[in-house]
């Protein structure tokens, strides 16, 4: 009895003095929490070993911030990008995240191993994602394990390992892998053919007919003039596809996009000089020219490229940059789609906003910053597409630009272009106003 009264005598003389019971200690999974997602302005470096904050605050990223600072914007980033992020100190879960832009979307990071050992913790967390309430086999399945050890009563981050795991058997995570493909070169084939129709449209404007060939519209014309900045889609095959061009003169053409491997499930596309597409389920480019049915893809037009052979991007076509956007749907003289503005909710400052398609502000560029093909992406033979969010001011200023989707190692190098665009003023009734918009960048290996 007199021992127990030793040991709880503290606690109660404590209570007493300030009438609230002792904060409880942090746990090392608290740390962690506060070590990422913290928003004390030393919230990563309070959980470093001395030794190694000592020698991260001597390292300098080139910008006069130390490479401390750089990993302390994890969360800043998180939050800026307009994300929910919820953490849990404690049950299965760690950190909860819905981005949103992307609502049907849902990331967890899950506790899958805790081994608590006196002054010692090592934390094993696992990410997954979830669309549309169905969870998402990843490409792998990574495993982190967080090594923490207590260090002047603070807990420390002292290790951290990264694990890999690649099913290779497992049928449903095949499937999940050849879905995901699937998806991705059928956008992809889509994008290429908005390419092409928007190529031959300039084509025709200076030469007076359409090009009969994919390698017809690579050539430069007298005054160095270039129709198309693909030259891997030159070649007729990009992304498990095959493109041609038939059916061809001066006034009209065909475009088909065929899988190059039959029966590989993937639709087969088309399009001609009306600047329609079409899909036909049975992979067959004869089926879609003759009863295919209509893609809508509004964001598919005013692509921007950066390609590991070219650091610039096309300008936008004559005929794009002539378009006059308006309130209600318009519909360009020489395309087949209808684009459109809608009124969306006023923004922060008080002024009217309208959300208005990617095509139609492609048209409304003024300049474009070439996009930079990130070295790392490059080495590590990343490829493929990022769609960000893009809010213009009303002097055509980019106010804002948040991920929708695409590669952690191409999305920054996107983001950083598309801040620096700059648009021509967007008129609704006589007034300039915020437009709300999507943009695409399209980072490609090709001729590597």
């Amino acid at each position: 009895m007199r021992r127990l009264i030793a040991i709880l005598s503290p606690v109660l003389l404590s209570t007493c003095l300030t009438g609230q019971a002792p904060q409880a200690p942090q746990t090392a999974r608290q740390a962690l929490i506060e070590m990422f997602l913290g928003s004390a302005p030393n919230h990563l470096e309070k959980h470093l070993p001395d030794a190694t904050r000592k020698s991260l605050q001597k390292l300098d990223s080139g910008d006069g911030r130390s490479l401390l600072s750089e990993f302390s914007l994890i969360a800043t980033q998180a939050k800026a990008s307009g994300a929910n992020v919820q953490t849990f100190d404690t049950g299965p879960t760690l950190v909860s995240l819905d981005q949103q832009d992307q609502p049907a979307e849902h990331v967890d990071i899950t506790v899958e191993g805790d081994d608590l050992m006196g002054d010692e913790d090592q934390i094993e967390l696992a990410l997954h994602l979830t669309r549309g309430g169905k969870e998402q086999a990843l490409p792998f399945i990574p495993h982190f394990t967080f090594s923490m050890k207590t260090e002047a009563d603070v807990w420390r981050l002292n290790e951290i390992s990264v694990t890999v795991r690649v099913p290779l058997a497992d049928p449903d995570f095949l499937k999940s892998i050849e879905d995901r493909q699937r998806a991705q070169n059928e956008q992809t084939t889509i994008w290429s053919l908005r390419t092409v129709t928007e190529s031959e449209k300039a084509y025709a404007k200076v030469q007076g007919g359409y090009a009969c060939s994919l390698s017809a519209l690579t050539k430069k014309t007298a005054n160095g003039e270039m129709f198309f900045w693909d030259p891997q889609l030159a070649t007729g095959k990009k992304g498990g596809y095959i493109f041609a061009i038939s059916s061809c003169d001066a006034s009209h053409y065909k475009i088909v996009a065929e899988p190059a491997v039959p029966d590989s499930g993937q639709r087969a596309f088309c399009s001609d000089e009306g600047g329609a597409i079409r899909a036909a389920a049975d992979g067959k480019a004869t089926s879609c020219l003759s009863s295919g049915e209509a893609v809508e893809d509004e964001r598919a037009t005013g692509i921007a490229v950066a390609s590991a052979q070219m650091d610039t991007q096309p300008a936008a076509s004559d005929a794009a940059a002539q378009a006059t956007p308006r309130a209600a749907p318009a519909r360009p003289e020489s395309s087949g789609t209808t684009m459109h503005a809608t009124a969306t909710p006023a923004s922060a400052s008080g002024l009217p906003r309208v959300r208005v398609s990617q095509g139609v502000m492609a048209g409304m560029a003024l300049s474009k910053v070439p996009v930079r093909y990130p070295a790392d992406a490059k080495a590590a033979r990343v490829q493929g597409q990022v769609v960000v969010r893009v809010l213009v001011s009303k002097t055509g200023d980019v106010q804002s630009v948040h991920l929708m989707s695409g590669d952690p190692l191409l999305a920054p190098a996107a983001i950083e272009a598309v801040k620096q665009w700059k648009y021509r003023p967007y008129i609704l009734n006589g007034n300039a106003v915020e437009v709300d918009t999507t943009a695409t960048v399209i980072f490609s290996l090709a001729g590597n």
